[in-house]
């Protein structure tokens, strides 16, 4: 059963939490820039409800009673979860692994689509996720779960991967109207779709190849 499958239940809690916490920010900025651009708002909303899930399933999805000692909770040597995959799972890209790229993939991609300061120079977004991905990990030791390198390591992977694919959607859509700069106040209808379309594949495309790679017997990369 692929990871994203088991996490899906917890969607639409985190797109409701999203609405509640982000509407009295949409009341305030409509109010003192008129009008607040609506790809702004809609990219605004998708961060907010992607942290939220990211939240549950860093700290609390899965999470065990059953206490773990300091070597089961500590991993620092790089590359374990790689060696396991070649060993036991029959590909370098375990589910695990895989799901731990897939999930900061729509961090990566989202973050230039809300701050437009970090539309150039994708090392930036890459540093942000990596800062997050480690934050997350040292907290998770200190809570008594699980803080892996390899984690760390595939979590900015998939940031990578994210903000590579805003990098591909402005460059297809860079012939269309009020695409570059995304999200802007005078935005055109073509502009409108492509920010739209760019959104759907952050999101999207991180969820197929969860999918995907679930669906094959030795994941998407098997090891002859």
């Amino acid at each position: 059963m692929t990871y994203l499958y088991t996490a899906l239940a917890f969607l639409p809690f985190s797109a409701i939490a999203a609405a509640i916490l982000y509407l009295p920010a949409a009341i305030l900025l409509h109010v003192k820039r008129k009008p607040y651009p609506f790809l702004r708002h809609l990219a605004n909303y998708l961060l907010i409800g992607y942290l939220i899930a990211l939240i549950y399933v860093t700290f609390f999805w899965a999470s065990t009673n059953i206490p773990l000692t300091l070597s089961e909770r500590l991993h620092l040597l790089p590359g374990d979860s790689f060696l396991f995959a070649l060993q036991w799972d029959g590909g370098l890209w375990s589910s695990q692994i895989m799901w731990n790229v897939c999930l900061f993939m729509p961090l990566g991609g989202l973050l230039p689509c809300v701050f437009s300061s970090l539309r150039k120079g994708a090392w930036k977004t890459v540093l942000i996720c990596f800062a997050l991905s480690l934050c997350i990990e040292i907290l998770q030791f200190f809570i008594g779960r699980v803080a892996d390198a390899d984690d760390l390591i595939c979590n900015t992977i998939g940031g990578v991967f994210g903000r590579a694919l805003y990098t591909v959607a402005a460059w297809a859509f860079k012939r269309v109207m009020a695409f570059d700069p995304i999200f802007t106040d005078h935005a055109k209808t073509p502009g409108h779709v492509a920010a739209i379309i760019t959104m759907m594949l952050i999101l999207i495309v991180p969820s197929a190849l969860d999918l995907l790679n679930a669906a094959l017997p030795y994941g998407l990369f098997p090891v002859a």
